[in-house]
């Protein structure tokens, strides 16, 4: 019977050895300046890491102290935290021992012991006090004052066991996450030392995106973008031309020096960059400011925080800004529906087609910490509620920096609790599907990326040529913005950037407009953007796989098309397309760029409609307007007969779909003019094909 019982004892004390010194996550010896423990010295707290021991020292009211870090275990899974602590002073009915689960004093867990021997567990929960375990007596402490015992937390499976000096002393169901932290505590005026503080957890396999090692090296962007100061946040432009950072611990602030300011740095013709300039009132302010999003025609900033007037304080939201003539206008707020954000800290990020923010904030329905939500723009200029993205993208923790590329697919954000290499580390996942709640598994960006420290903030022009991120360069505590070469594994997939300027097309002269594009033969809006007050100039991304058609749109004003062929793209393009309104007057002439016909027939192609209902609208919008469509052909060596035919025609054809959706036939005129007015009369290929066009004249207005 002794060996059976024997036996059993060895079992029970043995099932709790599963992790070895190779399972060692966090070990923490407390030598002199520790990075992970940074000294306190404070009123009424003390701490300090010198000759192997952590101290802890709490000197002011009889109330509890805690000092707290990430100890790079993954707490949905099982682990092992032990810590060698004793008292040095104080009374010894108090408490000293292990603070975890922490997200703040507020919300937390605590496994602690008394020097007069006894322990309790017990948790805060959105500020309400709840002992799990109340103060309990135990032979297992050695007592007294300078007298260490090494505690231990321990979860297997669904619960959570703790030991003092090897031995279990109690088992609870492990607790509803609240926040990674993991700590020291002590529990009213007294002194405590920490011998070492070590943490285990069974390594998982870090799930890493195709060729990690083949990203570039780091190239530090110089004195001109980075200081003494830290540059945090890189938002970089599509076009790459335009850098927008935020800076904190520098005097130049607006706020002050702990202040967050907005600062901008613009490329050079010899892609060096200007000198990092504070981009001012309205925009900085004695809060903390930064750039979350610029649109992808550089016309629009969104912000981070609400803004509520000056001197006033700024508070939890998001915000945005148009540029002006006289620089960037007040922020105004983003209304979004039923926002609230339970995080005192928040990210965004506008996608490409301004129709989805993804927000990085924490709410009722989180996984974790933050998580990372969609919201769409409705018709009345809101936003919806937010919607989570789901467990695929977020996890048990903190989801932050959010980054959505050109294509509108493929998203990079920051995770502490996807597996990695350190306390955040940076992933890329793709989109599924327009319902932004389907994504790939997110992928790991690899050692050359992802540090043991704090990674965020990744970014990138539409080329997806390179990155911007942030890091904090060897004997410096302030972070530098660097930009990295990324392999083709890692990039978005190609896009057309299209550069153009909106023109008046009589005066010539640049103007502001909005600038919409669509899937050839639709009338859904896929995007928009603002050009330029001044230069008139735009900027837009058309993600690969469809043929677009995009204009211009100004009150008065006849929007003229432009089409492009997106639908076979294996690199990324950019091209320059100028646009052109024309003012609504007698005698205005309007090419119909968006019209097809089958090839030597006038029978309209259905990718035309979207074009002539254009046109339809502005005869309803102005129904005293007369017009001629006229047809014309290229210069070619079929008879003038034939072409004089084909574009009487296909002139017709179009009169005849604007009768049928219900215009008085009386106020079109449809005339045919073969090839006898060309715009060009040279035969290249390219010139002919503008000369076969379809036109219409305002006859009267």
């Amino acid at each position: 019977m002794k060996r059976i019982i024997i036996l059993l004892i060895t079992i029970a004390q043995t099932a709790f050895a599963q992790f070895t010194k190779a399972d060692l996550v966090y070990k923490c010896d407390f030598e002199s300046n520790d990075p992970y423990w940074k000294p306190y010295n404070e009123k009424a707290f003390i701490s300090s890491a010198a000759k192997g021991k952590f101290t802890l020292e709490h000197v002011g009211k009889d109330e509890t102290w805690s000092q707290t870090n990430d100890m790079m275990f993954n707490p949905m899974f099982d682990y092992e935290v032990e810590v060698s602590m004793c008292q040095l002073s104080g009374a010894d009915n108090k408490g000293y021992g292990i603070i975890y689960n922490y997200k703040g004093s507020d919300n937390s867990n605590a496994f602690y012991i008394s020097a007069n021997g006894y322990f309790t567990v017990n948790h805060y929960t959105k500020g309400v006090f709840t002992d799990d375990i109340a103060w309990k007596e135990s032979d297992k402490i050695i007592k007294g004052l300078s007298k260490y015992n090494k505690l231990t937390i321990s979860r297997r499976g669904d619960n959570l066991h703790f030991f003092i000096n090897g031995v279990e002393v109690a088992s609870l169901p492990h607790p509803k996450f609240q926040g990674i932290f993991t700590g020291f505590f002590i529990g009213g005026v007294m002194k405590a030392e920490v011998d070492y503080a070590y943490a285990y957890q069974k390594k998982r396999v870090i799930r890493l995106v195709d060729n990690p090692n083949s990203f570039g090296e780091k190239i530090h962007l110089g004195t001109t973008i980075n200081s003494s100061a830290a540059e945090i946040c890189p938002v970089i432009s599509a076009d790459e031309k335009s850098l927008f950072v935020t800076r904190t611990y520098c005097k130049e602030n607006t706020g002050g020096y702990d202040d967050y300011d907005i600062w901008s740095s613009t490329l050079n013709k010899d892609s060096s960059w200007t000198p990092l300039k504070n981009i001012g009132s309205p925009l900085n302010n004695k809060g903390n400011n930064f750039v979350i999003s610029v649109s992808h025609d550089n016309n629009s900033l969104v912000l981070g925080n609400v803004y509520h007037g000056e001197g006033k304080a700024l508070s939890n939201g998001i915000s945005y800004s148009h540029k002006t003539k006289t620089g960037w206008s007040y922020p105004k707020e983003m209304k979004i529906k039923n926002f609230y954000n339970n995080n005192e800290y928040n990210e965004a990020c506008l996608a490409p087609d301004g129709k989805t923010i993804l927000l990085c904030v924490e709410r009722d329905d989180t996984h974790g910490d933050k998580d990372i939500y969609f919201s769409h723009l409705l018709s009345d200029s809101s936003w919806s509620e937010p919607e989570n993205l789901g467990p695929i993208v977020n996890s048990y923790s903190n989801e932050t920096g959010a980054f959505l590329a050109s294509d509108g697919k493929t998203l990079y954000f920051s995770s502490s609790g996807h597996v990695g290499y350190g306390s955040n580390d940076i992933f890329i996942t793709k989109r599924l599907d327009d319902t932004w709640k389907h994504w790939t598994e997110p992928k790991n960006l690899g050692p050359k990326i992802n540090t043991k420290h704090w990674d965020a903030y990744y970014t990138m022009p539409a080329s997806g040529d390179y990155a911007y991120v942030i890091s904090t360069p060897k004997n410096t505590e302030n972070a530098d913005i660097y930009k990295i070469k990324q392999p083709e594994s890692v990039k978005p997939e190609p896009v057309i950037l299209i550069h153009g300027v909106v023109h008046n097309s009589d005066t010539k002269k640049p103007m502001q407009a909005v600038v919409s594009y669509y899937e050839l033969g639709s009338k859904k809006t896929l995007g928009s953007a603002t050009s330029n007050v001044e230069t008139g100039a735009f900027t837009i991304a058309l993600p690969k796989g469809r043929k677009y058609c995009f204009n211009a749109q100004h009150e008065g004003f006849i929007s003229v098309n432009a089409n492009t062929d997106a639908t076979v793209l294996e690199i990324y393009k950019e091209e320059n397309i100028d646009l052109y309104l024309s003012p609504v007057k007698t005698g205005q002439s309007v090419v119909l760029h968006n019209l097809f016909f089958v090839s030597d027939e006038h029978r309209i192609l259905p990718e035309s409609f979207p074009e002539l209902d254009k046109l339809h609208d502005l005869l309803v919008a102005h129904p005293e307007m007369k017009i001629e469509v006229s047809g014309h052909t290229s210069i070619n060596s079929s008879g003038e007969k034939y072409n004089h035919d084909l574009s009487t025609g296909r002139a017709e054809a179009v009169k005849k779909y604007l009768i049928a959706k219900g215009i008085n036939e009386k106020r079109i005129a449809a005339k045919g003019y073969g090839f006898s007015k060309p715009i060009y009369t040279d035969k290249t290929e390219v010139h002919q094909a503008l000369n076969r066009r379809i036109e219409f004249s305002i006859v009267s207005y």
